[in-house]
């Protein structure tokens, strides 16, 4: 009996899993009314070729829950993946919703493929990326290879000439090209049903000896109007407003701390020069500030005690004093009396 059961349980989960529809069942279910494939050699990036895919699921087709498209492996990552909100299919393409800013967007290396796995909210999606091209001759060459990801019943091909290009071909071959509104040679070409797993290549060959983009050259305004959809911007929260005033106010504090610390070691540093303050010293007389000469003081006359002038018999001969007849020695200055004669 027991065994009964596991053989039951046993087949119902491989029922399961083969009947189970996978993303790759699914996505074969899916099929694009068009497919429209923009191949722009050095646009505005140099030794680049611009390649945009723009797909508009057919109306009776399931809108899917994700959907896996494979670019070249050398192109990188993509460059944008974007599509509208529902409702605003006729909004122009820059203000679709790149899915990538709001991380909608997982890539894959697989072998010679970068898979880009997303969900698109609407049955309108554009994915552009940036291949490389070879610059180093004049004669250029690129092939571009759709690798049928999914089926298509019109597939479109528009191809602009970098500016400057001459000796241009194609194959499959493109009609002769027209100039458009920025100075460019487009070509288009519209194809018949494309089935799923049914690859198209397109390979592009010219000869060009200007190192510009074509932007560069023709000085455009606007490079690419539809090359980068902007997404819309998201309504910030209560905590990220509380967290920018929070910020705000922070930085108010610290510029104000700046500024007062900055005023505050000037009015330190800076201080106007005063004189000191001269006072007079008591007992002594004040310092002379003016550049005029001062006469030396005159030495006072000496008065001699009166009789002493009397008595003397001679004068010293070096201060003046008064001798007295004994005095052989000066008691005033300590000159030796001078003796008439000698």
């Amino acid at each position: 009996m027991l065994v009964a059961v596991r053989r039951v349980v046993l087949v119902a989960v491989l029922a399961v899993l083969v009947l189970w529809p996978g993303p790759t069942l699914a996505q074969s279910t899916l099929r694009l009314a068009t497919l429209t494939i923009d191949v722009w050699p050095e646009f505005d990036r140099p030794s680049t070729v611009l390649v945009i895919y723009r797909g508009q699921f057919a109306p009776e087709s399931p809108l899917p829950a994700q959907i896996n498209l494979r670019i070249p492996a050398s192109a990188g990552e993509p460059f944008a993946v974007a599509a509208p909100q529902p409702g605003s299919e006729a909004a122009p393409v820059n203000q679709w919703q790149d899915l990538i800013v709001t991380k909608q967007v997982t890539t894959a290396v697989s072998g010679d493929w970068v898979e880009v796995t997303f969900a698109p909210p609407s049955r309108l999606f554009t994915l552009e990326f940036y291949d490389k091209i070879s610059t180093v001759t004049y004669d250029r060459r690129y092939t571009l290879a759709w690798p049928g990801d999914l089926p298509a019943d019109a597939v479109t091909i528009n191809v602009r000439e970098p500016f400057g290009a001459t000796a241009f071909q194609s194959t499959p071959a493109l009609p002769p090209g027209v100039v458009d509104d920025e100075g460019l040679v487009a070509h288009q070409i519209t194809l018949t049903e494309l089935g799923a797993g049914r690859p198209l290549t397109l390979s592009l060959g010219y000869r060009r000896e200007d190192k510009r983009t074509s932007v560069e050259a023709l000085q455009l305004v606007t490079p690419v109007p539809t090359r980068a959809p902007a997404s819309n911007p998201a309504t910030a929260s209560p905590s990220s407003w509380l967290l920018i005033a929070a910020l705000a106010v922070g930085l108010a504090l610290i510029a104000g701390g700046v500024v007062w610390y900055v005023r505050t070691r000037r009015a330190e540093t800076f201080r106007p020069y005063e004189p000191p303050a001269f006072r007079r010293a008591k007992g002594r007389r004040s310092v002379r500030t003016s550049g005029a000469t001062r006469s030396r003081p005159q030495p006072r006359p000496i008065v001699e005690p009166p009789g002493e002038a009397e008595d003397s018999t001679g004068f010293c001969t070096q201060c003046g004093k008064p001798l007295r007849p004994d005095d052989i020695f000066c008691s005033r200055c300590g000159a030796r009396r001078s003796v008439k004669g000698k």
